[in-house]
């Protein structure tokens, strides 16, 4: 993760494994190796405690996640909970990154 503004999360997720419930993708957050989780769910986002932080948001908060790629998609989740690990459980976001094996995402407050 990197060239992000304050209140603000940016990551690159490539598809780096196939897992039962979906796929992951690996990043560098605050200088540590970082697993993201994606699965067609629709729970909404989970974020680790430090993100729901800078976000300034907590569980039930609306944040918007931004695709960019060929085309740009923007969805709008609830956080769906504050906790270890970081897991993106929205269709539209999982089924536009799995298709192009990738893309450039944006967190953000909504």
């Amino acid at each position: 993760m990197s060239g992000a503004s304050k209140g603000e999360l940016l990551f690159v997720v490539d598809v780096s494994r196939f897992t039962r419930a979906g796929f992951s993708s690996t990043a560098t957050y605050k200088g540590k190796r970082l697993d993201l989780h994606f699965d067609d769910q629709d729970e909404g986002i989970f974020l680790t405690s430090e993100m729901a932080k800078k976000l300034a948001v907590r569980k039930g908060s609306k944040v918007s996640v931004l695709l960019q790629d060929d085309v740009n998609e923007q969805v709008v989740a609830k956080v769906a909970g504050v906790g270890a690990s970081f897991r993106v459980s929205l269709a539209k976001v999982y089924y536009a990154i799995g298709k192009e094996g990738g893309a450039v995402m944006k967190v953000s407050k909504a």
